[in-house]
């Protein structure tokens, strides 16, 4: 009987043991998971959760008409921000959203269109609708070959469904001027291209012009068809700000080329090939082949 009692307690005594172990085990285990999930929760982010970063900035694009709006764009082309240089370009951008990571064509095409829903293609310079000028800014990136005249493109496209008469002139890196290019003023070869497409016309003698960029302004100065122009450019813009015409004294204005005052093809004073006073081919005084005296072949005086 003593035997059988000491038996059945070292059982009690060995469950009791176990069911201790088990305990142990499982207030262990409860520790470890809560410890793991803690150090989930507190591990660094990695790259591959982080948020993009913003398209790098490659260029600039400058619109002018009136309102003046420049449009910085990354290197796929698509635009980054918009902004208006005046307040007629604030005046256009007010209320336009949606055009950020967008193509720069597609954007121009519509700024046009609001341009031209503003009132901005009303006024005409001498008879002709204001062109829009697209320049790039100095140092800008081209996401393409045919990045400017792509954009160049969408705005005759707009302003041709607009039925606007407005052409538009590029410029780019090669338009800056060597001395005030860091001021991002243009040269007078783009100034006489400006004033020849707001013409129409091709067969332009830019034979007068001031330089004057003191104040940030061309004045290109011309005769054609027997009218004296005078326009002023934006060196900055391209815009043409001012124009005066005038139209000459038809006894200035001989064959329809050059003014008598200073670029004649002939001047009347030395070199005509009539004398003013005679229609014989050679100067009365000196060497007719007739003498004014008599009909004979050779002069009576000599």
């Amino acid at each position: 009987m003593k035997k059988m009692n000491r038996k059945m307690l070292a059982l009690a005594l060995a469950a009791a043991l176990m069911t201790s172990l088990a305990s142990c085990g499982s207030g262990n285990a409860a520790q470890a998971s809560a410890s793991a999930q803690t150090a989930a929760d507190t591990r660094p982010v990695t790259a591959s959760s982080e948020a993009p970063a913003e398209p790098e900035a490659a260029g600039t694009l400058l619109l002018a008409l009136n309102p003046e709006i420049e449009m910085e764009y990354d290197h796929s082309g698509n635009v980054l921000a918009l902004d208006g240089r005046n307040a007629d370009g604030d005046s256009v951008l007010s209320g336009y959203t949606g055009y950020a990571g967008r193509p720069c064509d597609a954007v121009a095409g519509e700024l046009v269109a609001r341009m031209d829903a503003g009132g901005y293609f009303d006024g005409l310079i001498d008879g002709h609708e204001r062109n829009i000028v697209l320049k790039m800014a100095r140092g800008s990136a081209y996401p393409s070959d045919t990045f400017l005249t792509g954009v160049a493109d969408a705005i005759r496209a707009a302003a041709q469904a607009g039925q606007i008469g407005s052409d538009t002139v590029q410029l780019d890196a090669d338009d800056y001027d060597d001395a005030f290019g860091d001021k991002g003023y243009i040269n007078s070869r783009a100034a006489e291209k400006i004033v020849a497409a707001q013409m129409d016309r091709k067969d332009i003698q830019f034979l007068e012009k001031e330089y004057d960029l003191d104040d940030g302004d061309y004045e290109v100065e011309f005769v054609l068809d027997g009218v004296e122009y005078g326009y002023e450019v934006d060196a900055y813009t391209g815009k043409v700000k001012e124009v005066e015409v005038e139209t000459l004294d038809p006894e200035d204005w001989v064959g329809g080329w050059y003014d008598d005052d200073w670029d004649d093809l002939y001047d009347d004073d030395w070199d005509d090939r009539y004398d003013d006073d005679a229609d014989d081919l050679y100067d009365d005084d000196w060497d007719d082949r007739y003498d004014d005296d008599a009909d004979d072949l050779y002069d009576d005086d000599w």
